[in-house]
């Protein structure tokens, strides 16, 4: 006899079967509203699916960024907010925003492609290694177009290394789906699927909260060059990472350890051009 967790375990599953048969990646070839065609997937998120296209009006190579029918409104609602945001935006590190349109009941939006690998790639499928020096270099980068999207009154809420592309040694930040206007709070829906609930005061967005995952960035970078002593037990990063006392400071103020930057990337920004000098 099925338990009292029968039922909803099976409307579960038939969701889950749906959303694999509804989200399913479009074929190449397949031209979206006669204009895109595609040409590869780039990434699937949670609520939505990029491809390399071509725009036939102009021959130009572009981003397109697909709502998961699946996801319903709230996928909808925030490739809208996404748009939004990238509209507002005009900086050489951040994709521009092309086209935004609805086609066959789907949202979509249309930007700049940024041929290049993300970090994420240059990690995991080059096996790429980071010095210190080149870690502080490339977070030196990105703090332009983060300063400018938070000069524009939003935080990005998605720093990471698959959301960084570098293109001819430049750093290039892309994927708005989370970003937020400040003091804008979490949506609900989202707030759901996190696995560890964010403190109230965490809820609205605030610069500090991209700092916070700026310091995560450069500590996974970091990670990037190290090698475990065989039999060694794993250990705290402070610890496993021989860094300078500048940068171990950096780190333990970004991720919250000590008195924070508060949101100024014009102070960090300092920090890092002090330890280059000393590590050039």
């Amino acid at each position: 006899m099925a338990g009292v967790g029968g039922p909803v375990e099976l409307r579960r599953s038939w969701q889950k079967l749906l959303g694999l048969w509804t989200d399913r990646p479009r074929r190449k070839g397949t031209k979206i509203a006669g204009r895109y065609t595609i040409y590869d997937l780039l990434g699937m998120g949670s609520y939505g699916l990029t491809y390399l296209c071509t725009d036939e009006q102009t021959g130009q190579d572009v981003a397109l960024k697909e709502s998961k029918p699946s996801k319903g409104k709230l996928a909808v609602r925030l490739l809208d907010r996404e748009a939004d945001v990238m509209n507002r935006m005009e900086h050489p590190a951040i994709p521009q925003l092309l086209d935004v349109f609805t086609y066959r009941a789907r949202s979509y939006i249309v930007t700049e492609y940024i041929l290049g690998e993300t970090l994420e790639q240059c990690i995991f499928d080059q096996g790429r290694k980071y010095t210190e020096q080149e870690c502080l270099e490339l977070v030196r980068q990105l703090l332009a177009p983060i300063m400018h999207v938070h000069e524009q009154g939003f935080i990005h809420g998605d720093v990471r290394i698959p959301n960084v592309i570098l293109r001819d040694g430049q750093t290039h930040l892309i994927d708005f789906g989370l970003a937020r206007r400040m003091g804008e709070p979490l949506l609900p829906e989202l707030k759901r699927r996190m696995r560890e609930l964010p403190e109230p005061e965490d809820e609205l967005a605030a610069p500090d909260q991209d700092l916070q995952d700026l310091g995560h960035f450069l500590l996974f970078m970091l990670y990037s060059a190290y090698e475990p002593e065989k039999g060694r037990k794993p250990a705290s990063w402070q610890e496993e990472l021989k860094l300078t006392p500048g940068v171990r400071d950096m780190l333990e103020r970004l991720l919250g350890l000590r008195p924070g930057y508060e949101g100024d990337a014009l102070e960090l920004q300092a920090d890092i051009d002090r330890v280059l000098m000393k590590l050039r």
